[in-house]
């Protein structure tokens, strides 16, 4: 039998970095996007984030790929938050996606690192945070990334 870890950090916007996920109902979505990757025969390991982004850490199936995993995730969770009054001023995701794989070595601070998002974000401005991945990626990063 094949044994397989594909371990991937994924970042997601609201479109234009709007504040349209209210801390009170975070919870509902997150639960919503863990239906949705178990739904792709993955595993999440971690949500997060705060009112304008989400963070996952999930560990993909191998016979999903991690655009039709996102496709998937953003694509019924839109839906789902549209139909939904609690988050009436979403208006949709971000056309765009940031992840990396990451080293099982790396699985606890990514964990860590997704779990302290709302205190992470009262002193660190999101577009650092998006440059500092995206280096890390070594990834070329543009202001209307995530957008």
């Amino acid at each position: 039998m094949s044994k397989v870890t594909a371990l991937y950090h994924i970042v997601f916007c609201t479109k234009e970095r709007q504040m349209t996920i209210p801390d009170e109902h975070s919870q509902d979505l997150y639960r919503f996007i863990w239906k949705e990757v178990t739904n792709m025969k993955s595993r999440l390991l971690r949500v997060g984030g705060i009112q304008n982004h989400v963070h996952m850490l999930i560990d993909l199936h191998p016979s999903v790929s991690l655009s039709q995993l996102m496709q998937n995730v953003k694509g019924r969770s839109s839906g789902w938050m549209r139909s939904d009054d609690r988050f009436c001023g979403f208006n949709g995701w971000a056309s765009e996606y940031y992840g990396c794989t990451i080293s099982p070595e790396q699985k606890h601070a990514v964990i860590e690192y997704i779990k302290g998002q709302q205190q992470h974000h009262l002193g660190a401005e999101f577009n650092r945070e998006v440059v500092s991945m995206y280096r890390y990626a070594d990834l070329d990063y543009h202001p209307s990334d995530l957008m």
